[in-house]
């Protein structure tokens, strides 16, 4: 994937913070990041909250929404993800301000500052007392709400408390659940909110004993709103890890994976349907190969499901049929499926 190698080096450094707990100060963020307004009109927004998570899933998702901010396999969604060094750079010199517009946000500091790193893993990040006083991931969704009015209503997915699970005894659970209680009554009470569990399974996670605190006091307070996510985590582990040194943060695909299937689950509850896309489709006889954009979809959309969200490059496929919107028909095995024409190429 696109830029594993060049992050590795600093996302390891949010794995020693969480794996040795260290107690970073909570200091003012030194990132830069600015959430924008498509002026798009949009029924539903998602905002995802967390730490390095976030911040790897983000540019994961980036990898995956074509030029324009179209995201195959999620209907309805816009995400447009650009990072660079206008206002803020990391401690290695790497690009530090970041601008996301659309209607997917994800909010965090950045993990290319040990500051930032301090900041998004305390567990006063998500605080709310419900009488004003606020955290600075609040603080955030707050700002993104009030900046896109064009969006009707709110997702808000938490995704926070690695580091604080960690940290903390068995009363961190009561902390978090205490505060997103006052997310729904008092901070976003016309927001839809959901907490997507931690995947505490992983090697960092030996030998902290109350690992799961947080996963179980949410799963008992929220348990129409928690989203466990453990039967995916353990399908996953130890083979999808970022890297071999990295037994934290997952590689891109199961990012991919993982955001795409909690935005469509938000999407059924809402009883948002899966349009249908009418094409028109030519019979043709080729063999084409695959590239570095080529995305295997189950129909001629792309909002449709993905099939292979990667492929490699120069594999020959057997096209049957091209649609009238861009997609190439491809026998695969027994299946039909369709890869648009920027994901083929002729040698």
């Amino acid at each position: 994937m696109k830029r594993i190698r060049k992050i590795i080096g600093c996302v390891l450094s949010a794995v020693v913070l969480l794996c040795a707990a260290a107690n970073s100060p909570v200091l003012t963020a030194e990132a830069m990041t600015i959430y924008e307004s498509d002026g798009c009109s949009h029924a539903e927004g998602y905002i995802f909250i967390g730490e390095s998570h976030c911040q790897v899933a983000s540019m994961a998702m980036r990898e995956l929404a074509n030029e324009d901010g179209i995201i195959p396999g999620i209907p309805d969604i816009s995400y447009n993800f650009r990072e660079d060094w206008s206002l803020s750079t990391g401690d290695e010199g790497e690009p530090n301000t970041i601008f996301m517009k659309g209607n997917l946000f994800f909010v965090y500091e950045s993990i290319w500052t040990e500051v930032e790193s301090g900041i998004q893993t305390d567990k006063t990040y998500i605080y709310s007392d419900g009488k004003g006083e606020s955290g600075r991931g609040v603080k955030r969704i707050h700002e993104i709400i009030e900046g896109n009015p064009n969006i009707s209503h709110w997702n808000i997915i938490a995704y926070q408390g690695a580091v604080a699970v960690s940290k903390n005894g068995p009363e961190i659970g009561k902390y978090y659940a205490d505060s997103y209680q006052n997310w729904i009554s008092y901070e976003f009470p016309e927001a839809d909110i959901y907490f997507l569990s931690m995947s505490t399974m992983t090697k960092c996670y030996r030998g902290v004993k109350h690992k799961d605190a947080i996963n179980d006091a949410l799963a008992k307070a929220f348990p129409d709103q928690y989203l466990d996510y453990t039967d995916f985590y353990n399908a996953r582990y130890p083979g999808e890890m970022l890297s071999p040194a990295d037994q934290i943060h997952w590689n891109y695909r199961t990012y991919q994976e993982l955001i795409t299937d909690v935005i469509r689950k938000i999407q059924q509850n809402r009883g948002i349907e899966e349009h249908v896309v009418k094409v028109v489709v030519t019979d043709v006889e080729a063999v084409l190969y695959t590239n570095d954009n080529t995305v295997i979809l189950v129909k001629p959309d792309w909002n449709a499901q993905i099939l292979f969200p990667e492929v490699d490059a120069g594999l020959p496929v057997h096209v049957t049929g091209i649609t009238d919107n861009g997609f190439f028909r491809v026998e695969l095995g027994e299946r039909t499926v369709y890869i648009h024409g920027v994901g083929l190429s002729e040698n």
